[in-house]
C-alpha cells in the first residue's frame, strides 16, 4: 500500500506503534502550517481524508521505507508530490482557471481553481488524485472534455474540442459537419441555420437583415434590394402596383396612390387640367392682346406665348404648369389684363354651372326613368345592366366635377342606345306623369276635415316634410323676438323627426340652419310623440307618415295647429336643407365608396351610434395638422370639445366596440380596416361628409412645420439676445468693479495712515484684552472692556470653556467720518478674527467680531461704540444712522 502512494507522494515509510497499530508515513510538516497544509492536501485529494497527523510519540519502530540515504523527510520537498501540484496548476492554467505561478506550492488559489475544476468536470474515479486520475484531468485540460464517455460520444459526432462540441449542442446541432458550416455562415442555433437555408441565404448578416425587413426569402430580398425596396411588405405593395420602376411606384405612393392604374388615371387627368388651363390662359392672352396691341412687353409675352403653346403637344404636367405660370406672371404685370381674365373666368364658371345643372336635370330625369322602368320590367334580361347604372347614378348626380357628370350621362345614354330602351323610357315617363297629374291636389287624409290651417298637414305631397315650430310659451328655447325673428334664447335646439331619419347628414343641415339664429348645440328625438308639443322647439314631419299615424297622435297635433301653438316654420324651406342633406350624404357614400376601394387617400371619420362624447383617433405622426377636420367632425356631432384620444388602430376598435368613442377618425387604411370589421359584426355606422385630402394634409403640415421653425428662428433670436444682454450686464459689472476697486484703492492710498492709526488704537486694545494672562501684555490707549462689555464677557468665558486665544487679528472695514452735533469726527468699522485653540478638544477654530466707535478727539472721547459677532452684523446700520460718509469703500 505504501508503494501504492509514490507517484504522487513520493518515498514512503512504514512504521509499528507500541500497541502493534502499523501506519503509512508520507513526510514530516512545518509545525507552523501543519494542519492548514493537512487541510489543503485533503482538498486536493493528493492524501486520502483519513490521514492525520502526530508527533510520532507511540511510534515503536520502522517496518518498511522506501527512502533513499540522506532523504529529507520533509513532505513539501518531495520531488513526486511538487511534481503533481505542479502538473495540477498547469492544467488548471490550461482551463483558465488559475492564474498563479506553477510552483508546486500548494495555496488557497490552487484549492479554489481544482473546486471550480469539480464543480464543472466532477472528481476523476476514486477519492485520491492519482496518477489515472491526474491524466484525466490533463486530457480535461486538452481537449475540455469531461470524461472519456463525452469525449467519446463527441468524437462519434465529428467533433475533436469540447467548446465546439458544447455550442454545437446548445445551438441544436447533430453534427460536427452542419455546426461548422452554420459557423462559418455565422450561425449559432440548428433553427436559423435550418431557416436560412431554406430561404436560400447566404450568411447570417443577410438573413438578420431580411428578417427584420419581414423577408423569408432570399430571392425576394434580394430583388427588393435591388430595386431599393426596404420591407416585404413594401415588395408586396410594389409588385401588386403594377409598377415596374420603383421610383415611379414610391413617387406614386408618397401622392396617395397603391396601384399603377389609379396612378395613371390621375396623372391623366392632371395633364388634362393643366393643358385645359393652359390652353384658357393662350386664348385670354389672344383676345387681350388683340385689344391691346400697344401691350409694352408684347415680344416677351409672345415668346413665353410660343413656348407655352408648345408644351401643350407635351405629356409633362409640371413643365406645362411652370410654362403656364411664367406666362401668367407676364400678363398679370400688364394693366386691366387681371381684371379681363377675372370676367372670362366668371362666365366660363357661369358656362360650366348651366352645363352641369342641364346634365343634373338630365341624369335625374333618367334615373327616375330607370326606376320606373325597372319597376314595369323586374323579368326583363336588360335589368341587371339598368340596376348597375341605376346605382352607379347614385353617387353621380350630387358631384360638382363636371367631367364625372358628363361621363356619366354619356354612359347613360350609351346604355339607353345599346340596350334600345328610348321607347320604352318615353312610355314610362309619360304613365308617371298622368298619375303625378291626378293625385298632385287630392287630400291626404279625408278622415280630418280641412281647415285653412291644418292643411299645411294634410294637403300637398306625400313625401314632403312639413317644419313647424313651437309658438306656445313652453317652448324650450325658441322665440320670436320683438323685430319678428327667430331666437334660442338658451343657445340650444330642441328638435323632433317624424317619418324623416336622423343621419350626420341632416345634423350638419340643422346645425348650419340653426347656428345662426343661436341654436349652437342640436338635440334631436328620432320620432315624435304626443308629449314633445310642449317639449320641443321645431318639428319635422313627413306628411305620408302623418297621415298614415294613430288618430290620437295625428288629433293632438291638428289640435296644435289649430290652437296656433303649432305653426309653420317658413324660416326655414325643408326642400333647401334636403338638398344639402344629399349633397351631404353624396358626399358620405363617395367616400365611404372609395375607401372600401383604396381609391382616396387621406383622412376621415365614421359616426358611431351611441351617447358617447369622445372622438377617438388613429394618426401616424402628431395630431396638430388634423386638429381643424378633428374640429368639423366634433361640430358635425355636436361634441362640445374635440379633444381626441389617439391610440393605435387595435386600440381604437376595442374602444369603438365598448361604446366609447362617437366618431372614429383615421386614415384611408384605417377606416377600411375598421369598417370591414364593424359590418362584420353588424354594428351600425356611417361616413361623415368630411374628408382630409392627403395633399391637404401635407401641406398643413408643411405649415406647421414651417410655423414650428419660425418658433424656434423666434426663440434662438430671444436666446442669442438673452445672452448678449447677460454679457454685456456681465461686461459692465466687471468694469464697474473694475472702477470700483480702483477708487477704492486710491482712497485707501489717501486715507491709509489715519485709519490704520485707528486700527492700531483698537487692535492693541483688543489683544491686550483676550491675550491677557498669557505672556502677552500690552499696553492700550483704548477700554476695551468698557467700550465693548459682550465681547469682555464672551473673553472671560473662554478659559472657562477651556478655549485658549492664540492670535488677534484685525483690519478696516469702514472709515469715514461723520456729522456729530455740527462737528466733523472720525468713524471706524473694524473686523476682528480672533483664533482659538483646545487641548482637551484637540481642536482649533476661530471667532469673528465687528466693532465700530465715533473718535472725538477734541474731547478726547470714543463715542456710541458699535460691537456684534460676524454673524450678527448690522454695522451698515449703524452706519447708516450715523450718516458715515466712508473714505475706504465705494457704494
Amino acid at each position: 500500500m505504501a508503494q501504492s502512494y509514490a507517484p504522487t507522494l513520493g518515498p514512503t515509510l512504514v512504521a509499528q506503534s507500541r500497541n502493534g497499530v502499523f501506519a503509512i508515513i508520507a513526510g514530516t510538516l512545518n509545525n507552523d502550517r501543519a494542519r492548514p497544509n493537512l487541510r489543503t492536501l485533503k482538498e486536493l485529494h493528493i492524501v486520502p481524508q483519513d490521514a492525520f497527523l502526530s508527533r510520532g510519540e507511540s511510534l515503536d519502530r520502522v517496518a518498511w521505507h522506501s527512502f533513499q540515504r540522506g532523504d529529507s523527510l520533509d513532505f513539501m520537498m518531495q520531488q513526486a508530490y511538487r511534481q503533481v501540484v505542479q502538473r495540477l496548476q498547469a492544467a488548471m492554467t490550461r482551463l483558465s482557471l488559475y492564474d498563479g505561478p506553477v510552483d508546486g506550492l500548494i495555496g488557497p488559489s490552487t484549492v479554489t481553481s481544482f473546486k471550480a475544476y469539480r464543480a464543472n468536470f466532477g472528481l476523476p474515479a476514486g477519492d485520491l488524485l492519482t496518477e489515472y486520475g491526474l491524466g484525466e484531468i490533463e486530457r480535461s485540460a486538452g481537449d475540455g472534455f469531461r470524461n472519456d464517455q463525452q469525449r467519446n460520444l463527441a468524437q462519434s459526432l465529428g467533433f475533436s474540442d469540447a467548446r465546439s462540441y458544447r455550442e454545437a449542442m446548445a445551438g441544436g446541432f447533430p453534427s460536427a459537419s452542419i455546426f461548422a458550416q452554420a459557423k462559418n455562415l455565422g450561425f449559432s442555433t440548428q433553427r436559423e441555420f435550418d431557416a436560412a437555408v431554406l430561404g436560400g441565404f447566404r450568411s447570417r448578416d443577410e438573413y438578420q437583415r431580411a428578417q427584420a425587413a419581414g423577408f423569408t426569402s432570399a430571392d425576394d430580398f434580394r430583388a427588393a434590394q435591388q430595386f431599393g425596396i426596404q420591407t416585404k411588405a413594401e415588395l408586396i405593395a410594389f409588385r401588386a402596383s403594377g409598377f415596374t420602376d420603383p421610383i415611379e411606384f414610391r413617387n406614386a405612393s408618397q401622392k396617395g396612390f397603391a396601384d399603377k392604374a389609379s396612378f395613371d388615371k390621375s396623372e391623366a387627368r392632371r395633364l388634362k387640367a393643366s393643358k385645359a388651363a393652359a390652353t384658357i390662359l393662350l386664348s385670354d392672352a389672344e383676345t387681350f392682346l388683340k385689344l391691346n396691341p400697344q401691350t409694352s412687353n408684347l415680344v416677351e409675352i409672345a415668346d413665353k406665348a410660343a413656348a407655352l403653346n408648345a408644351q401643350v403637344q407635351t405629356n409633362s404636367a409640371d413643365a406645362l404648369n411652370d410654362s403656364t405660370l411664367r406666362l401668367t406672371n407676364l400678363l398679370m404685370a400688364v394693366s386691366g389684363f387681371a381684371e379681363f381674365s377675372a370676367s372670362r373666368d366668371k362666365e366660363r364658371s357661369q358656362d360650366i354651372e348651366k352645363q352641369k345643372a342641364l346634365i343634373v336635370a338630365e341624369l335625374q330625369g333618367d334615373q327616375q326613368a330607370l326606376k320606373t322602368w325597372m319597376a314595369a320590367h323586374l323579368t326583363s334580361s336588360k335589368l341587371p345592366l339598368v340596376v348597375s347604372e341605376v346605382k352607379a347614378l347614385s353617387g353621380v348626380t350630387s358631384s360638382s366635377d363636371l367631367e364625372t357628370l358628363t361621363e356619366a350621362r354619356d354612359n347613360v345614354r350609351a346604355l339607353i342606345a345599346n340596350q334600345d330602351l328610348t321607347s320604352e323610357l318615353a312610355a314610362a315617363q309619360a304613365l308617371s306623369q298622368e298619375e303625378r297629374n291626378g293625385e298632385s291636389q287630392a287630400d291626404n287624409n279625408p278622415a280630418f276635415a280641412l281647415t285653412e290651417s291644418n292643411k299645411v298637414l294634410l294637403r300637398g305631397a306625400l313625401d314632403d316634410v312639413v317644419v313647424l315650430y313651437n309658438a306656445g310659451p313652453a317652448a324650450p328655447s325658441l322665440l320670436k323676438t320683438l323685430s319678428g325673428q327667430f331666437s334660442f334664447t338658451k343657445n340650444e335646439a330642441w328638435i323632433c323627426l317624424f317619418g324623416v331619419e336622423s343621419t350626420p347628414a341632416l345634423e350638419k343641415a340643422l346645425q348650419a340652419a340653426f347656428g345662426p339664429l343661436g341654436g349652437k348645440a342640436i338635440h334631436i328625438r328620432r320620432e315624435c310623440g304626443q308629449v314633445d308639443i310642449e317639449q320641443t322647439d321645431v318639428f319635422f314631419i313627413q306628411r305620408k307618415k302623418f297621415v298614415e299615424s294613430k288618430p290620437s297622435f295625428a288629433i293632438a297635433y291638428l289640435e296644435a295647429i289649430e290652437a296656433k301653438s303649432l305653426r309653420p316654420f317658413d324660416t326655414l324651406n325643408f326642400a333647401d336643407l334636403k338638398r344639402r342633406i344629399d349633397q351631404d350624404k353624396a358626399l358620405a357614400s363617395q367616400i365611404a365608396a372609395d375607401v372600401e376601394k383604396g381609391s382616396r387617400m387621406g383622412y376621415g371619420g365614421i359616426l358611431l351610434d351611441n351617447k358617447s362624447t369622445r372622438i377617438c383617433g388613429v394618426i401616424d405622426g402628431g395630431p396638430q395638422a388634423h386638429l381643424a377636420t378633428i374640429d368639423k367632425l366634433a361640430e358635425l356631432a355636436s361634441i362640445p370639445k374635440a379633444d381626441p384620444q389617439i391610440s393605435n388602430v387595435d386600440a381604437a376598435y376595442q374602444d369603438v366596440r365598448r361604446d366609447k368613442c362617437r366618431i372614429l377618425y383615421g386614415s384611408t387604411a384605417t377606416l377600411k380596416a375598421v369598417t370591414e370589421a364593424l359590418t362584420r359584426d353588424s354594428v351600425n355606422f356611417a361616413y361623415a361628409p368630411i374628408w382630409f385630402e392627403q395633399s391637404d394634409l401635407a401641406a398643413a403640415q408643411a405649415k406647421l412645420e414651417l410655423a414650428r421653425q419660425e418658433l424656434v428662428k423666434s426663440e434662438e433670436t430671444a436666446r442669442v439676445a438673452a445672452e448678449e444682454a447677460k454679457r454685456v450686464a456681465a461686461q459692465r459689472l466687471t468694469e464697474a468693479q473694475k472702477t470700483k476697486s480702483a477708487q477704492e484703492a486710491a482712497l485707501r492710498q489717501k486715507n491709509g495712515p489715519a485709519a490704520t492709526a485707528l486700527l492700531n488704537m483698537f487692535s492693541d486694545g483688543l489683544r491686550t484684552t483676550v491675550l491677557a494672562g498669557q505672556g502677552n501684555q500690552v499696553s492700550s490707549a483704548v477700554n476695551v472692556q468698557g467700550l465693548f462689555p459682550e465681547f469682555a464677557r464672551w473673553n472671560q468665558q473662554l478659559g472657562q470653556d477651556a478655549w485658549k486665544a492664540t492670535d488677534v487679528s484685525s483690519t478696516v472695514d469702514d472709515y469715514g467720518t461723520v456729522n456729530w452735533k455740527s462737528r466733523n469726527l472720525a468713524a471706524i468699522i473694524i473686523k476682528t478674527v480672533v483664533k482659538l485653540a483646545s487641548a482637551e478638544r484637540g481642536e482649533y477654530k476661530e471667532e469673528c467680531f465687528v466693532f465700530g466707535a465715533v473718535m472725538d478727539d477734541e474731547f478726547k472721547m470714543v463715542r456710541d461704540p458699535y460691537e456684534a459677532s460676524c454673524g450678527n452684523d448690522t454695522s451698515s446700520d449703524w452706519a447708516v444712522g450715523h450718516e458715515l460718509k466712508s473714505l475706504w469703500v465705494v457704494n
